[in-house]
């Protein structure tokens, strides 16, 4: 028995290997049922049945099988549907990295172009991993460049900007 929780140890490592070149194209949004056929439930099922019987084998001396078994089969069958329905879980995710004028406010930036009192001036600042120029007003007097501010308001594309 203990080259079956050996063999399903390795092969279950190797399908998760395998896993991370690509897609497995299975992400349970045909259900509970589809999460027994999906390759991350057979993955991580075998890895877990292998590794629980494996470790029960070797650190339990009993002299029945059975026991052993029925823990490894359940160990396997939760791993397996834990980790396929996690997957799946995550594979769903909408990410969404447009920037919103809403996520500037608060945010810190440089004049790259003087802000004179009544004019525009351009301010750069980072938001949500990209880097950002926007034309800019100030809320108090001139700005030169290199100025490190503050942005405090957005009215549509220009951004109200205070010295910090």
């Amino acid at each position: 028995m203990l080259l079956t929780y050996l063999f399903s140890l390795l092969a279950g490592g190797v399908l998760i290997a395998l896993s991370l070149e690509g897609d497995s194209g299975a992400d349970g949004a045909g259900g509970n049922l589809s999460l027994l056929f999906s390759t991350p439930f057979w993955s991580f099922g075998l890895c877990g049945f292998g590794l629980c019987g494996l470790l029960l084998s070797l650190l339990t001396r009993s002299g029945t099988v059975l026991p052993t078994v029925v823990l490894a089969l359940g160990m396997g069958v939760a791993m397996g549907l834990a980790a396929a329905r996690l997957l799946g879980l995550m594979g769903r995710r909408d990410v969404d990295s447009l920037v919103r004028s809403a996520d500037l406010i608060g945010r810190e930036g440089i004049v790259t172009l003087a802000i004179e009192a009544e004019s525009r001036g351009f301010v750069e600042l980072t938001a949500r991993g990209s880097l950002i120029r926007r034309p800019a007003v100030s809320n108090g007097g001139s700005l030169p460049q290199g100025t490190t501010v503050v942005v405090v308001a957005s009215e549509g594309n220009t951004l109200r900007v205070d010295r910090i």
